[in-house]
């Protein structure tokens, strides 16, 4: 890839999952899994997400639950470029290195689920955000860029090197919005199956802008411009459907197992776009970026995702749960071996116990790993393996109205990628995730 193709992907690929799953998939939408992660055997309302088969067995009458989130994520890249970033004579660092920042903001993420339960049957309906979820901004740019403008300028001049210049920002959002409907009954007293489908809206943004790229000569002092300014906008949206299957059996009263199977939504999203006419160039001379000039279509799909889980009650008052996730993440079509080496795996841990008639308390725990190839690491877009933890209260106000409150953090793994006599980048993320819902039965 030169020179030219990197400036290029610096300003679109910077969009970022800030809550709990895989690459591409959301896991937590409902504050019961803030509470507790390990949902997918759980009988609740939110069954419509997690365990859709089970929530047949709920009692009869409508249940409707609203959950709001609000989630901060933080984004890090330290790099070392040798002395380079030294020689940016409007923001030279004293020791070569620099800190770029990334920030995730999602002021609020909704989440809706409703039911109906009549004798054998459940019929149900869920919306949520099913992918993404907020946008990324980096403010001053990303490493990446600024080290090929600096050394593009370097390699020019040689000795008659006297620094450059660039300003650059990099903003992106993306959202799958999800609509469910499914049913689900029970066939004994026992074990009940369900069958649902998703409809998936994709809609994603990039916005981002690399000007005043100059270097300026030692000797005289004098700057030159050293590329045309690049600016990127570019809107894309599509729209897919998935099925979704589930089963849910108790064979004793204080065990309850189930499984859920999503199929992969095959999405193509369009794009809409108003970039300047040197990045349209640029783009037009380098396919792997055809995507981003108006008209183009790309494949953007929600990979399938397998779930496995237990709830086992020892005690009346206490459920303890255990889960696993399978993402097929490269049964997509934009993910390859050069980029993933296997497919996600996730194991989770809760419990949950009934102080009384009115509070309850639950905890749990997440484990995310994945798989991947050092080419999967970039300064605009890294995933990094992780545990999380969360906790909560349910408080019953009435017989039919719960609220519900809880708290959930991410921990993740570091990771330095370096290129042998170029450059040492160190990769790191903070998340935090609050959320209240309420539940209503009638």
């Amino acid at each position: 890839m030169n020179k030219k193709q990197i400036l290029i992907a610096a300003l679109i690929a910077c969009t970022s999952n800030a809550f709990a799953g895989g690459y591409l998939t959301n896991t937590n939408q409902s504050i019961y899994f803030l509470r507790n992660p390990a949902r997918d055997a759980s009988i609740g309302i939110d069954g419509v997400y997690y365990n859709p088969a089970g929530a047949a067995f709920l009692g009869e009458g409508f249940h409707l639950q609203f959950n709001w989130q609000n989630a901060r994520q933080h984004r890090d890249a330290v790099a070392n470029y040798g002395e380079l970033y030294k020689y940016n004579y409007l923001n030279p660092a004293a020791d070569g290195s620099r800190k770029f920042k990334g920030d995730v903001k999602v002021p609020i993420q909704p989440s809706l689920f409703m039911l109906y339960n009549k004798g054998d049957w459940s019929y149900q309906l869920g919306f949520g955000v099913m992918g993404g979820g907020g946008g990324c901004n980096f403010d001053d740019g990303v490493g990446m860029f600024e080290a090929l403008v600096g050394s593009g300028a370097l390699n020019a001049l040689g000795e008659n090197f006297g620094g450059y210049s660039l300003n650059s920002t990099v903003e992106g959002k993306s959202y799958n919005f999800g609509l469910t409907l499914a049913a689900a009954r029970k066939l004994t007293d026992k074990l009940s199956i369900s069958f649902g489908l998703r409809a998936l809206y994709a809609t994603n943004s990039y916005k981002g802008s690399i000007t005043n790229m100059k270097y300026r000569i030692k000797a005289t002092g004098t700057e030159n411009t050293l590329m045309p300014d690049l600016e990127l906008d570019c809107d894309q949206k599509g729209f897919g459907i998935a099925p979704i299957i589930g089963v849910d059996f108790q064979p004793t009263s204080w065990l309850n197992l189930a499984a859920k199977y999503e199929f992969r939504a095959p999405i193509k999203v369009k794009s809409e776009a108003h970039n300047n006419d040197a990045f349209n160039n640029l783009a037009a001379t380098n396919p792997g970026f055809a995507s981003y000039i108006d008209g183009a279509k790309t494949a953007s799909d929600m990979p399938a995702l397998l779930t496995l889980g237990a709830q086992i009650s020892p005690i009346e008052k206490l459920r303890l749960n255990v889960g696993y996730h399978y993402y097929a993440d490269l049964g997509t079509r934009q993910w390859s071996e050069d980029k993933i080496a296997s497919n996600t795996n996730e194991i989770l841990f809760g419990a949950e116990y009934d102080i009384n008639d009115k509070f309850e308390v639950s905890a749990g725990y997440q484990k995310t790993m994945f798989d991947q190839t050092e080419a999967n690491y970039s300064d605009m877009n890294f995933n990094l393996s992780s545990y999380s933890f969360g906790f909560g209260v349910g408080y019953r106000v009435t017989e039919k109205i719960k609220v519900n409150v809880a708290y959930f953090q991410t921990i993740y793994d570091d990771h330095t990628k370096t290129v042998p006599n170029t450059s040492t980048t160190t990769y790191s993320r903070t998340n935090r995730i609050i959320g209240v819902g309420i539940d209503f039965a009638f």
